[in-house]
């Protein structure tokens, strides 16, 4: 289903975090069921930190290809745009060399403004935005930058982010050992699970108050 309508938007990312949702409770319960068996709990509670970073990445990058394949369906043109989805309607036409020091080389970009400010907009509706395989504080804000989300909302999450939920999973990840707590994991749980919550939130209210448009 084409996601054209403010509703089909939401009931397809109402989905995305209710599937996520469903299967890191059932993996709360089975960490939770093994407290009394440190081996089993160690190994449960690994799997559960690499599984809410994947949860977490996951759902960043589908709802932002969700929002952007909403607004591409609108067939706006790029005059018709907000600057952030104008830029990366332009970065999309564009291959920005940062090399690039020679006046002819900025000769794209005036065309781009000369040429295609009237012409449908391009967004990456199909592969959304990068998450660069590792969703630091950093690369969260580029990207909430890009669907004009405020990052302040996620700011104080900032040191979550970094130091418990990406750290862990690269600890994991790269096969070191890491003893997760049973009570650690279920705080890291309600954490992610109310990020997303939010980001969905935003992704809505952007696009029930049109803040896509210029």
């Amino acid at each position: 289903m084409k996601l054209r309508t403010v509703d089909q938007l939401s009931n397809r990312i109402n989905d995305e975090l209710a599937w996520r949702k469903k299967e890191l409770s059932d993996l709360k319960y089975i960490i939770e069921s093994g407290a009394n068996n440190i081996s089993r709990r160690n190994v449960a509670s690994r799997c559960g930190i690499a599984l809410l970073y994947a949860h977490w990445e996951g759902f960043v990058k589908k709802c932002t290809q969700y929002y952007f394949e909403f607004v591409q369906l609108k067939k706006l043109k790029n005059n018709q745009l907000s600057p952030h989805l104008l830029t990366l309607s332009l970065k999309g036409k564009i291959n920005f060399s940062p090399e690039a020091k020679k006046a002819s080389a900025y000769n794209e970009i005036i065309n781009f403004f000369l040429n295609e400010v009237e012409s449908r907009a391009i967004l990456p509706h199909k592969t959304g935005i990068s998450t660069e395989s590792n969703l630091t504080s950093t690369v969260l804000k580029e990207i909430l930058w890009c669907i004009d989300i405020d990052y302040s909302l996620f700011e104080a999450k900032e040191k979550f982010i970094d130091m418990v939920l990406v750290n862990k999973r690269n600890t994991i990840a790269h096969g070191e050992d890491l003893i997760i707590d049973v009570a650690e994991y279920i705080e890291m749980r309600t954490v992610v699970v109310g990020m997303m919550s939010l980001l969905k939130t935003e992704i809505e209210n952007n696009a029930v108050l049109e803040s896509y448009l210029k």
